[in-house]
């Protein structure tokens, strides 16, 4: 994927964590709302960015395989954290089974831009115009995401015209034009739906072998998983720390309130288990402190910090607490309380320099305050953002501070990665809205930037 993007082979990885999961009962079991046929996801909490996946493949013919759906997830992670940018859905969906398909050939070379044969009836069924997936609103269509979309982006990946068309229609979209102005860099919408859908016909797909330098030894080291770790990987990847008021509709926020509430109840009964565990407890404490019970949250920490007093995830978590309890105080009780966050997430951060969190800890603390937060708080918000850059919560804080400072193409840029979220939900939507309110902004400030002639 770096080759085929052009991404350095050097540049820092933000790891992922793999999770396989035996069938898809368990898979769908980590996420709330209707779930019906998803056999993996990609998302992201406290913890960082994270993949579920099947162990083997659950096809009869074995043609849609584990390694397809880990592909597939790995691919949006990829996409919209090294290259975030606007995107389409069919795209985003597209770019990701373009990725999932690719296979390893015999030789070692990885098959870039293989054929998806396991979407194959699916695309026959239906299909939809490219005008009409070009011009119309998301919402309003009714295809095949995964299918048609690999076929458009396989089409205009690896056509020599039409590739370079391609990327000046996403060039233009990321410079906020609009649908219909993007579209133009495709020329005759009509005869691009033509050349594409006879693509598909043809049924020939050619793809690239390429030799991909892996460096050895592949695994670099193994470590067992603590039992308290292993009992409680189904509520780790079930917990979602996103704020639940983002939840734009009452109906969707109470589905998840409920499906969190559930697997608060779980973490509870297996953190009793564990009592002793650093890892259950601190799970126990996000956990607490997402479902809004500060007081719970704070006395789980408060047991970490007995068990491990350098613990700096819990010094920053505690950091937090207290930083979110002065910001409800007024007078001298609120400056001090304050404080008191800034010097914990300070010790957090002089114990361990990259840990995110304390850099988030450390920002809060003059939020909590009613201060402006100074240049190195932002310059640590930043950091947290590039260690943590799924963690939508982080990315939020900054977005928001860089709207309040007047810097709208920074806002911008920070906030399309949750507005590009592959996946529909109420999080997007609520990214979209502000991502078109800054852009307005910004072509208000650069229209009285402009010199009057």
């Amino acid at each position: 994927m770096r080759m085929a993007t052009g991404l350095p082979m050097n540049s820092e990885a933000v790891k992922v964590r793999i999770y396989e999961m035996a069938d898809e009962g368990q898979v769908q079991a980590a996420r709330s709302g209707d779930n019906q046929g998803v056999a993996g996801f990609y998302s992201t909490n406290v913890f960082g960015p994270y993949a579920v996946t099947l162990r083997k493949a659950y096809t009869a013919g074995g043609s849609f395989t584990a390694e397809i759906v880990l592909h597939h997830e790995y691919a949006h992670h990829f996409m919209l954290q090294y290259f975030p940018a606007v995107y389409p859905p069919w795209y985003v969906e597209g770019f990701a089974e373009l990725i999932g398909a690719s296979k390893t050939l015999p030789d070692g070379k990885i098959a870039y831009g293989y054929p998806a044969k396991y979407r194959g009836g699916d695309i026959a069924a239906v299909w939809v115009s490219m005008k009409d997936v070009l011009l119309k609103p998301a919402e309003k269509l009714y295809m095949d995401w995964y299918g048609q979309g690999w076929v458009m982006t396989h089409f205009l990946t690896f056509s020599k015209d039409r590739s370079p068309q391609l990327r000046r229609y996403l060039a233009a979209l990321t410079a906020g034009k609009s649908q219909e102005q993007a579209a133009t860099a495709f020329g005759d919408l009509d005869e691009l739906n033509r050349e594409a859908h006879l693509y598909l016909l043809r049924g020939v797909f050619n793809y690239r072998p390429v030799q991909g330098p892996i460096e050895q030894p592949v695994i670099k080291s193994v470590t067992n998983v603590g039992a308290a770790e292993a009992a409680l990987i189904p509520e780790t990847i079930a917990f979602n720390d996103d704020d639940i008021n983002e939840y734009r509709k009452a109906g969707d926020r109470e589905v998840e309130r409920r499906y969190r509430l559930k697997t608060l109840d779980r973490i509870r009964e297996k953190a009793a288990r564990y009592a002793n565990d650093p890892f259950a407890l601190y799970l126990l404490a996000e956990a607490e402190k997402a479902n809004g019970s500060d007081v719970s949250a704070e006395a789980a920490v408060n047991r970490l910090l007995a068990v491990q007093p350098s613990n700096v995830r819990g010094i920053s978590l505690k950091s937090l607490i207290l930083a979110e309890r002065a910001s409800h105080m007024s007078g001298p009780a609120r400056q001090q309380a304050a404080a008191e966050a800034r010097r914990l997430a300070v010790t957090a951060n002089k114990a361990d320099p990259d840990d995110p969190q304390a850099y988030v800890a450390f920002y809060q603390s003059f939020r909590a305050a009613g201060q402006k937060a100074p240049a190195n708080a932002v310059d640590g918000l930043v950091a947290a953002v590039e260690r943590l850059p799924g963690n939508n919560a982080v990315r939020q804080m900054l977005v928001d501070e860089y709207a309040d400072q007047g810097q709208y193409a920074a806002a911008i840029a920070t906030l399309i990665p949750i507005a590009n979220s592959p996946h529909e939900s109420p999080l997007r939507q609520a990214a979209r809205e502000q991502l078109a309110t800054l852009q307005a902004k910004l072509a208000d400030q650069r229209a009285a930037a402009k010199p009057s002639n």
